[in-house]
């Protein structure tokens, strides 16, 4: 057992969300909060984040024409989340076009 000053809750629910799989899950969370702000307005128009499967972000978009566009801008978009969170925990990105091409639901 440690020795001296007990940590403090701030410090212990920082170390659950840096090293459990649900302090992750809620930390990556913030990508669906912040994806306006992190694709840009048009971007996010037309895809929106899916899901985050070993630090790959998949991001469904609406039509090919988006899927390039994503894959253009994939690298500004991986250095804005990573900026956001003051370290690396998305390494890639990874472009689906949504089933049936069906447009994505409005906001």
């Amino acid at each position: 057992m440690r020795k001296g000053k007990p940590a403090s809750v701030g410090d212990i629910l920082k170390s659950l969300v840096r090293n459990t799989d649900l302090g992750k899950k809620m930390e990556q969370a913030r990508i669906w909060s912040e994806w306006a702000n992190l694709a840009g307005p048009s971007l996010a128009e037309h895809g929106r984040p899916h899901a985050v499967k070993d630090q790959t972000l998949i991001i469904e978009v609406d039509s090919t024409v988006w899927m390039n566009r994503y894959a253009y801008y994939k690298w500004d978009i991986l250095k804005r989340i990573n900026r956001l969170f003051g370290r690396e925990i998305i390494s890639d990105i990874y472009v689906l076009l949504t089933p049936d091409s069906e447009p994505l639901p409005p906001k």
